[in-house]
């Protein structure tokens, strides 16, 4: 019965500690808090990293399409391999 009534109270107090965490104890104040706004910037750093060198690889694939033309020469031997 000890053993029982000891793990109810150990029960008790860790639910009490988990409300007091998730209720901000008692300060009355909402929003984000500092651990919101770290993870926020973490996810905004993550976004840019990715989105630089996307930005470079769709430039570079714009130009290979509307670019112009590299050296495309007129071919004048007419499919014969013999000019080497």
């Amino acid at each position: 019965m000890k053993n029982a009534l000891r793990i109810a109270a150990l029960v008790t107090i860790l639910n009490a500690n988990t409300v007091f965490a998730a209720s901000n104890a008692g300060l009355g104040g909402g929003g984000i808090g500092l651990i919101g706004w770290i993870f926020i910037a973490f996810i905004a750093v993550v976004i840019t990293f990715q989105l630089i060198p996307s930005l470079i690889v769709f430039g570079s694939m714009l130009v290979s399409i509307f670019g112009k033309a590299g050296s495309h020469e007129k071919v004048t031997d007419h499919g014969k391999a013999d000019n080497i």
